[in-house]
C-alpha cells in the first residue's frame, strides 16, 4: 500500500514526458532543407545592403589556414598518374595546405545510357556499328582530364568532377575547393586568397558577418580559368587591387576566350579584379558551396545538348539566374607544364614522345610555386623567389585596394 502513491507518481511523470515529446514540432529526422552544422555556408541569405565603396563585413584571415578557408580541399588525379599527384602534393605542402584526392574515372567504364543527353555528341562517341567500336574504345580509353575541347557529357573525362560534386552533397560539405593535379599558383597564394575573399564578400554586398571568409551567398568561385566574362549588369560591384606585383604583364597572358578588358575599363596592366561572372572556360581550380554543388548536379544532369564540362558550368553561370558565380582576373591558378617529355603533359592529348621541353612553365603565374620548389625546400621563408619572366614592370609602393 505504501508503494502505490510512488508508482502512480512515476506513471504520471512518464506519461507527461511522452506527451511533451510527441506533441512538440516534428524535427527529429534531419532534412536536406534544414540548416545543420554541416550544411552549406550559403543556406541562409544574408542582408544585401552594403553601400558601394565600403568594406564588407567579416574577416579574410581564415583564407590562410590549412584548408585555405574552405571546409575541404580536393585534387582530381588518375591513380596511375602518381607522378602528378606527387608534384601537386609537394607544391601544396610548401604552400601550407592539405588536400584529399578524388580519383579520376576512365571513360571506358562509362556507358551512353548513363548520360543525360546524346544530342550533338561527336560520332565516335556514339557507338553505332562494329567499325566505330574500336575507335570508340580508343577514345574512351583516354582517362579523365578536364579540358575545353572535350565534351563533359560524353562522360569520358568529367565524371570525376561530377563525382566530386556528389561527394559534397552526400557528405554535406559546406564549401570545397577543387584543383586539377597539374595546377600551379603563386608563392603568395594565401595572401592572394585573403584579397580574393575580401573581394568575394564585397561582390555579395555583405553587411553581416558570414561564416565563411568568402561570404555566405555564392555557388561557385572561379579561381583558375582560361576565360571569365563579367556580368553585363553595369551596376555590379568590383573589388580592385592595383599595383599588384603578382599580375602577369599583357604580353605573358594566355587565355582562350573573352576576359575583362582592364585597360578599356580604366585600369592599368598591374590590376586584378574580383567580379560576378556570367560565363567562363576551363576549370583549373574552382570552389563550390553545398548549395552550389546541388545546383550543378541538377543542371548538368538535365542538359539538352553535348557540352564540355567547363562550357556547361559557364552556361549555368550565364543562364541560371539562381546560380551565383564569382571570378577573379587575372586568374590565381593555372596549368603547369613541366620540363621533360611533353607526352607527360596530358592524358587526352596526342604528343610526339620524342618532343622534349627544356624548361617548365606555368601560364599566367608570375612567381610559380612549382618553378620555385627547390628554393622553397632549401631555404624556406628565406628563399629567394624567382619570377617567371624578366620583363616585369617595376612597381613602387604597396598594392592599392578599392571597392567599386
Amino acid at each position: 500500500m505504501l508503494r502505490s502513491p510512488r508508482i502512480l507518481f512515476l506513471a504520471l511523470l512518464i506519461f507527461g514526458a511522452l506527451t511533451l515529446f510527441w506533441t512538440r514540432p516534428y524535427n527529429r529526422i534531419p532534412s536536406i532543407n534544414r540548416t545543420t552544422s554541416t550544411d552549406s555556408a550559403t543556406s541562409e541569405q544574408p542582408t544585401l545592403a552594403l553601400p558601394r565603396g565600403r568594406a564588407p563585413a567579416g574577416s579574410s584571415t581564415d583564407a590562410k589556414n590549412d584548408t585555405l578557408g574552405f571546409e575541404r580541399v580536393f585534387v582530381i588525379n588518375l591513380p596511375e598518374r602518381y607522378d602528378k599527384l606527387d608534384a601537386f602534393s609537394l607544391a601544396a605542402s610548401l604552400t601550407g595546405f592539405k588536400h584529399d584526392v578524388i580519383e579520376g574515372i576512365k571513360g571506358a567504364t562509362i556507358v551512353n545510357k548513363t548520360l543525360p543527353s546524346l544530342e550533338n555528341l561527336p560520332p565516335l562517341i556514339q557507338r553505332t556499328d562494329r567499325k566505330s567500336e574500336e575507335q570508340h574504345r580508343r577514345l574512351l580509353a583516354r582517362p579523365f582530364k578536364l579540358c575545353a575541347e572535350v565534351s563533359w557529357s560524353n562522360a569520358t573525362f568529367p565524371m570525376a568532377h561530377l563525382t566530386q560534386k556528389n561527394r559534397i552533397v552526400r557528405d554535406r560539405i559546406s564549401t570545397a575547393l577543387v584543383l586539377e593535379d597539374d595546377s600551379d599558383w603563386d608563392v603568395s597564394f594565401k595572401e592572394q586568397l585573403v584579397d580574393f575573399a575580401t573581394g568575394a564578400r564585397y561582390v555579395q554586398g555583405l553587411t553581416t558577418k558570414p561564416r565563411s571568409p568568402y561570404g555566405d551567398d555564392w555557388d561557385l568561385l572561379w579561381l583558375g580559368h582560361c576565360s571569365a566574362q563579367q556580368n553585363l549588369d553595369n551596376d555590379q560591384r568590383r573589388f580592385v587591387v592595383e599595383n599588384d606585383p603578382t599580375v602577369p604583364p599583357m604580353n605573358h597572358r594566355v587565355n582562350f576566350n573573352e576576359v575583362p578588358k582592364l585597360v578599356q575599363m580604366g585600369y592599368d596592366n598591374t590590376t586584378r579584379i574580383v567580379f560576378e561572372a556570367r560565363d567562363g572556360v576551363c576549370l583549373y581550380s574552382y570552389a563550390l558551396s553545398y548549395r552550389g554543388a546541388q545546383k550543378v548536379l541538377r543542371w548538368q544532369n538535365n542538359v539538352k545538348r553535348f557540352n564540355p564540362i567547363d562550357i556547361g558550368i559557364g552556361n549555368q553561370c550565364k543562364n541560371d539566374p539562381n546560380f551565383k558565380c564569382i571570378a577573379v582576373f587575372p586568374q590565381l591558378v593555372d596549368s603547369h607544364k613541366s620540363a621533360g617529355r611533353q607526352s607527360r603533359d596530358s592524358d587526352i592529348g596526342q604528343f610526339d614522345p620524342k618532343q622534349i621541353r627544356e624548361k617548365g612553365f606555368t601560364y599566367n603565374i608570375v612567381r610559380s610555386t612549382r618553378l620555385n620548389i627547390e628554393n622553397l625546400m632549401n631555404h624556406g621563408q628565406d628563399a629567394k623567389i624567382e619570377d617567371q619572366w624578366t620583363d616585369l614592370p617595376e612597381l613602387t609602393g604597396p598594392p592599392r585596394r578599392k571597392y567599386e
